[in-house]
């Protein structure tokens, strides 16, 4: 599958930002073969330079990042998200409440994501020279936080199962986990860690609070740094039902 600019407008650009890397999936629904419906690419970025600035290197580098789409997706990685219960949200109050829970920061816009499904809302950080620079670039982009596609995809999956699931997203230097139960969201948080042995901590961590079951309740494990048979090895003493997912998992069926 060859995207062009003539033939943009029937693909879909899903897009996913954190310090780990861009990665776009370019999608088209109507592909007759399965082999034609996707292309991947991940964009290195240049870690002394915020995000503003790697996605400009990106735009001029990538010329189809200038086609127009069908729809365009946008994931942001952070862990500066906080969860709302959608029956007491009120959006005039999404500052006041984001900032309870972190420290204010420079040209910090609060933006939020609500799902009806699971009944919350994900309130969350986004430097505003980043979201000025997307929507100029993507009009008519959806962006959400990377804690919001985890609990749409917690959510779906958890629709066709009875245990209680619990995932975790592996980055660079944090990971964020979210646990659902009976289809609804029992847990989700984000902790600062850069070794295997950290992030071994925090998953057992929270699966112990939790009183998650060691035989019937279900991992899985979305890993960006190539950790995931070393983890997946480490966890296997611990918790019998493990799965390992694709770490692109909010953005590589996006529609």
């Amino acid at each position: 599958m060859q995207v062009t600019g003539s033939n943009s407008n029937q693909h879909i650009l899903s897009i996913r930002f954190s310090a780990d890397g861009f990665y776009f999936a370019l999608l088209n629904p109507k592909a007759k073969e399965k082999s034609d419906s996707s292309i991947h690419h991940l964009y290195k970025v240049d870690e002394s330079l915020s995000f503003t600035a790697n996605l400009k290197h990106a735009i001029d580098e990538l010329e189809w990042l200038n086609y127009q789409y069908k729809a365009v997706s946008i994931v942001i990685a952070t862990s500066r998200f906080t969860l709302v219960p959608l029956d007491f949200f009120e959006d005039e109050q999404v500052e006041t409440i984001f900032y309870h829970n972190f420290h204010h920061v420079d040209n910090e816009l609060v933006e939020f994501n609500i799902l009806q499904k699971s009944n919350v809302v994900v309130l969350y950080g986004l430097d505003k020279a980043l979201l000025t620079l997307l929507y100029k670039q993507f009009p008519e982009a959806q962006v959400k936080a990377q804690a919001t596609s985890l609990i749409e995809h917690l959510t779906l999956q958890n629709y066709h199962v009875n245990q209680k699931q619990l995932l975790c997203v592996i980055g660079r230097d944090n990971i964020t986990i979210a646990a659902m139960e009976h289809h609804n969201i029992i847990y989700c948080n984000s902790f600062n860690c850069h070794h295997i042995t950290d992030r071994l901590y925090y998953i057992l961590y929270s699966w112990k609070q939790l009183g998650l079951n060691q035989l019937s309740d279900e991992l899985l494990l979305a890993d960006n740094i190539s950790e995931a048979d070393e983890l997946k090895h480490e966890l296997g003493h611990y918790i019998s039902n493990i799965t390992c997912i694709s770490p692109y998992f909010d953005i590589e069926t996006a529609v």
